[in-house]
């Protein structure tokens, strides 16, 4: 029989408990960031500078990028690829 162990669904619900908890009340859902995603990175790749203004990304996108690891690593992706695109490191092959 294995053994279990008893703390882990405690470790689970603190982690549910502690995401409520940083989850902002003007916080994006995926549905809205999947429809805002590809504006915003087009804007943010084609700026002429390594760091992002810090009033570029919408309070709501910017809680939700927190919160979403999947959302930010998509949207991390798209805008290092616009940004080989615009390079000319990508081809159409």
């Amino acid at each position: 029989m294995p053994s279990s162990n008893p703390s882990q669904p405690k470790q689970k619900i603190q982690s549910l408990v502690d995401c409520l908890r940083h989850t902002a009340d003007q916080e994006a859902d995926c549905a809205e960031f999947d429809r805002k995603v590809e504006c915003l990175a087009e804007l943010l790749s084609s700026l002429n500078t390594a760091e992002v203004p810090p009033d570029a990304i919408p309070p709501e996108i910017q809680a939700h990028l927190v919160q979403s690891s999947d959302c930010r690593e998509e949207f991390e992706a798209l805008i290092s690829i616009l940004k080989a695109e615009q390079r000319g490191e990508l081809t159409d092959e």
